[in-house]
């Protein structure tokens, strides 16, 4: 008998041990995938970046108007706190400080962090674009009037393209927040198996 419980103690033991090694290797495989799709994601972000910075170019070398310059500033004004903000915010997170379960959690739940303040970050830049769009109408009334009327012949389009992409942030965000805080669970239980500290 008293054999008998040591065995299966034993395999306790045993398969406890496999399926830490399991979740392990499951770890390791997620931090690695999501640091190539880091790497592609900033890849097509800086492409992104370009594309913009030519139209403007593009823009400003065709229309030398002064409200067409104070368009084309704003724009790489906003590309480029964009992309700052992008490569600031994954710094530090591309590999782990050290081969070992702490620094793969550390690194898993660092990025976790950094994903949620892109988000802030996205509602911020927007708020900042809407805000330029809404400034845009008086200033063009005052300074260019000849542009006034245009701009409230478009003023539908531009409703509708606030609207779109009001609710396109509104349902990424929900999302991002939902995926985040079951990923975060499954990181801190990991932790807690593992009995690392945060």
């Amino acid at each position: 008998m008293n054999t008998s419980t040591e065995w299966a103690d034993l395999m306790r033991v045993w398969q406890q041990d496999v399926d830490d090694d399991a979740d392990m290797r499951g770890l390791r495989r997620r931090v690695q995938t999501e640091s190539r799709w880091l790497s592609l994601s900033l890849l097509a972000e800086y492409a992104v970046g370009a594309v913009i910075t030519c139209l403007v170019a593009w823009k400003l070398a065709t229309d030398k108007g002064p409200d067409t310059f104070v368009w084309g500033f704003a724009m790489l004004w906003f590309t480029g706190m964009a992309l700052q903000f992008t490569r600031d915010n994954r710094r530090g997170t591309w590999i782990p400080s050290a081969e070992s379960t702490c620094a793969y959690l550390d690194l898993a739940l660092e990025r976790l962090s950094r994903r949620e303040r892109s988000l802030r970050f996205a509602w911020l830049l927007y708020g900042l674009q809407v805000a330029f769009l809404v400034a845009w109408y008086p200033a063009t009334w005052f300074l260019w009037p000849e542009q006034a009327w245009p701009l409230i012949e478009r003023t539908p389009v531009l409703l509708a393209w606030l609207a779109l992409t009001t609710l396109a942030l509104v349902s990424w965000s929900v999302n991002v927040r939902a995926r985040t805080s079951s990923e975060r669970g499954d990181l801190e239980r990991l932790r807690e198996e593992f009995r690392v500290e945060p």
